[in-house]
């Protein structure tokens, strides 16, 4: 049995032996060929006839495959820290891997240089991209199990592997291509940017943040916390010493793994020692020191989407879209062509890789403060639509009115793992009346149709389709009212007439230059919020800030600046304002708005806001799906809308958008008091137009003399009415004694009968009743 085992054995060191000899021979026959060809310059036969499916590339096509290499974009918070630097919001996702790029050697550690040259390739400045011996080595170790002390490729080797082939496979085929492919980049690029793209290139594991680390500035980072510049010796020879095994060698998978990095640290430290890079004093010193102590500890800022994950989507989606018309593109003609959104993700991917710094608009401590307290004291009720549960949902924000700059919104009211649906960007619902000031009243008064005191008769008239009536809110009509009245209480039927007058095109133009355009078929039923599209509460809120900003429109924007990876600017936001209305009218409007959150259907906000200058509007769409307030100070405009992803009404909380936008005023308020001032006013800049007395003059004065003459005639009807009988009284003396037998009565044997009189005109019916929150 044992003669029989140790043939066995004999047999298999005998296959093992054969097989190392014909792959030392392949080896060395390949690398003769190559060498000799190297001496002779490499002509596109010879490689072809080495590897026939590998073509002949150019300096250019290793160029762009090396300038491939991303590196992670960040964005940034409008507020800035103790040192005065952006407050970050985190790094822009890219399948959750981490990269910095650096530009030179002198952007790292000496030390990590030397720990590279010491351990990977020894005779990197000196070879021609392959080092014979190596390969060699390298197949030996490989072929006898034996540990791996230093690299069997080349650094150069290494980088094609990993930036060009992009195949980590062990076979043959591709060894001979990555062989073929180091000796020819070699010849074109110096050795200190082939060892640049290859510090860039290598992978590390995953760092304290959870991310996957891509080149030596984020293994900085992500390992010890510290600039690649700044590694120290130990931690030098430990990234140094991650390259053969990342995930072994990677601190925070373990303590074994931590000890097996150390112990490769060590191995990496002795390399150095051997090739004179450093004295036995400094390998001492580094023996000694505390690598898990110097270990990074996690930052939540790092991953802005556990944190801000709708700030950072829409961050994502502005900034691509400002890239595409840098390059030239037209975001509405790809639309049309139906590329929009392919082009779209091509430029998102950019975002996430190319190094950008993005500068938002965003006030931390306003996002913070008004997404925790929006929805503070709301009730919820569920509803399901096709097996899906959702609750009442609420998006908000709030703009700067000098400049259009978002500084805080509030995407809903579900976490974005719930409902990733942003409310406050995205998001396009009906306006309801929210639309009146901006498509109605405002460019009425500033085309001179109205004024503010002109009558409209408030009646029952037929919708211009055929379809029925228009109606009020409580089905009611209050006769002649002026136009400041219609608007207080959101009357219906004299925004119609109102925009009938004014000219449908006129109208439309207004909602154009205010960045909310109609549909090509909306018609009179827009003026009370029929539109065919919703708007996004963004660009309503936007649309309102005109009024605050004196007649002048700033699209909303939420980025301010954005730079590359250098610090160089590539964009800049810039303020184009655009004169809509003239300042009488902007304050004419402000005007009849104050009275709305005064006395009309936004006393619920007016009661509960006290000391600013406020004005505001409420809205309301069919059979209440869609709950809106926007309301302005002179500093900022804040709009609210509410409702279900589905459609659902909201009757049953009508409320809900209230109580959300006083929730939201306060808490900006007490974080950034500096958008809050209560001293601010709107201004008015006199010469207010005041020239309209009515609309439909003549229908006016008939409805009006009709009800004076049906006023006369209940008057004349009641004065020919007979006087009322006076009540019947006892007697005031008593009657004449009886035969004596009974005593007189004290009193009546029966009360008297109570008169009746006739009820007023009124009693018994109930009284009208301003809907006190109406559409």
């Amino acid at each position: 049995m044992k003669k029989h085992e140790s043939r066995r054995q004999r047999h298999r060191k005998k296959r093992r032996y054969l097989k190392w000899t014909l792959k030392t021979v392949w080896w060395a026959l390949a690398l003769l060929f190559i060498l000799s060809a190297c001496g002779a310059g490499i002509g596109a036969g010879i490689v072809s006839a080495m590897v026939k499916d590998e073509p002949v590339r150019s300096k250019a096509d290793f160029q762009r495959d090396l300038d491939s290499l991303f590196q992670n974009s960040y964005a940034y918070f409008q507020n800035t820290d103790k040192n005065n630097n952006p407050v970050r919001i985190g790094a822009f996702r890219n399948d959750g891997e981490y990269r910095k790029l650096i530009r030179s050697v002198n952007d790292v550690s000496p030390y990590l240089v030397d720990a590279f040259i010491a351990t990977e390739d020894r005779d990197f400045y000196t070879h021609h991209g392959i080092v014979p011996r190596s390969i060699l080595r390298a197949a030996y170790q490989q072929l006898v199990h034996a540990d791996v002390t230093t690299g069997g490729s080349t650094i150069t080797q290494q980088l094609v592997k990993n930036v060009i082939l992009k195949n980590r496979e062990q076979d043959l085929e591709r060894k001979s291509k990555e062989i073929v492919l180091a000796v020819r980049l070699d010849a074109m690029f110096s050795k200190n940017q082939i060892l640049v793209y290859y510090m860039n290139s290598v992978f590390f594991g995953k760092g304290a943040n959870r991310q996957n680390l891509y080149g030596v500035q984020a293994a900085a980072k992500g390992l010890f916390n510290v600039d690649a510049k700044e590694l120290n010796l130990p931690q030098a020879a430990y990234i140094a010493g991650m390259v053969q095994r990342p995930n072994d060698y990677n601190p925070f998978r373990g303590e074994k793994n931590l000890q097996h990095g150390i112990k490769r640290m060590q191995l990496v430290l002795r390399n150095m020692l051997e090739t004179g890079k450093i004295t036995p004093q400094q390998y001492h010193e580094a023996l000694k020191f505390n690598i898990k102590a110097s270990l990074a500890k996690p930052d939540p800022s790092a991953n802005g989407y556990s944190s801000y994950p709708f700030i950072m989507y829409a961050l994502e989606t502005e900034t691509a879209e400002i890239l595409m018309q840098h390059d030239g593109l037209n975001i509405e003609e790809l639309s049309k062509q139906g590329k929009y959104r392919s082009t779209l993700e091509q430029y998102v991917k950019q975002v996430q890789t190319r190094g950008y710094h993005v500068y938002s608009t965003i006030d931390q401590k306003m996002y913070d403060a008004v997404n925790k307290a929006a929805t503070k004291n709301l009730t919820f009720h569920n509803r399901t639509y096709k097996g899906i549960k959702g609750h009442e949902q609420l998006g908000a924000v709030i703009i700067d009115n000098r400049s259009g700059a978002i500084l805080a919104f509030v995407p809903g009211t579900s976490s974005y793992n719930q409902n990733a649906k942003n409310h406050a960007l995205d998001a396009s619902r009906q306006s309801g009346s929210t639309i009146k000031p901006l498509l109605v009243y405002g460019p009425a008064i500033e085309e001179k149709v109205i004024s503010p005191d002109t009558l409209v008769l408030d009646e029952k008239i037929p919708r211009a389709d055929g379809s029925g009536y228009y109606e009020n809110s409580g089905k009611t009509y209050h006769g002649p009212v002026t136009v400041k009245e219609a608007l207080k209480w959101s009357y219906n039927i004299p925004a119609i007439k109102v925009f009938n007058r004014l000219g449908h095109d006129t109208g439309f133009s207004y909602l154009r230059k205010l960045g909310i355009p109609p549909d090509p078929i909306d018609g009179e039923a827009a003026a009370i919020g029929g539109q065919t599209r919703g708007y996004t509460v963004a660009k309503m809120t936007a649309a309102f800030a005109t009024f605050a900003n004196q007649g002048n429109y700033n699209s909303p924007y939420l980025i301010s600046k954005v730079t590359d990876a250098n610090g160089h600017v590539i964009w800049e936001h810039k303020q184009a304002p655009t004169r809509i209305f003239s300042p009488q009218t902007s304050y004419q409007i402000t005007d009849m708005l104050r009275d709305v959150v005064k006395s009309g259907t936004g006393v619920f906000i007016g009661s509960r806001i006290h000391g600013y200058d406020l004005a505001g509007k409420t809205g309301t769409s069919t059979d209440d799906r869609d709950l809106w307030f926007i309301g302005y100070t002179p500093q900022v405009t804040i709009g609210a809308w509410s409702g279900y992803d589905y459609g659902f009404s909201m009757s049953h909380n009508d409320h809900f958008t209230k109580r959300a936008w006083v929730n939201i005023f306060n808490a900006a308020a007490k974080s950034s008091p500096s958008y809050f001032d209560k001293g601010a006013r709107f201004e008015n800049p006199g010469h207010l137009f005041d020239g309209v007395k009515c609309l439909e003059c003549d229908k006016i004065k008939k409805y009006q003399d009709k009800k004076k003459k049906e006023q006369k005639n209940n008057r004349d009807q009641h004065n020919n009415q007979p006087p009322d009988l006076p009540p019947a009284l006892p007697p005031s003396v008593p009657p004449p004694p009886n035969n004596g037998d009974n005593p007189p009565p004290t009193e009546p044997s029966e009360p008297p009968t109570k008169p009746w009189y006739p009820p007023p005109p009124d009693e018994g019916k109930k009284k009208p009743h301003h809907d006190p929150f109406p559409f």
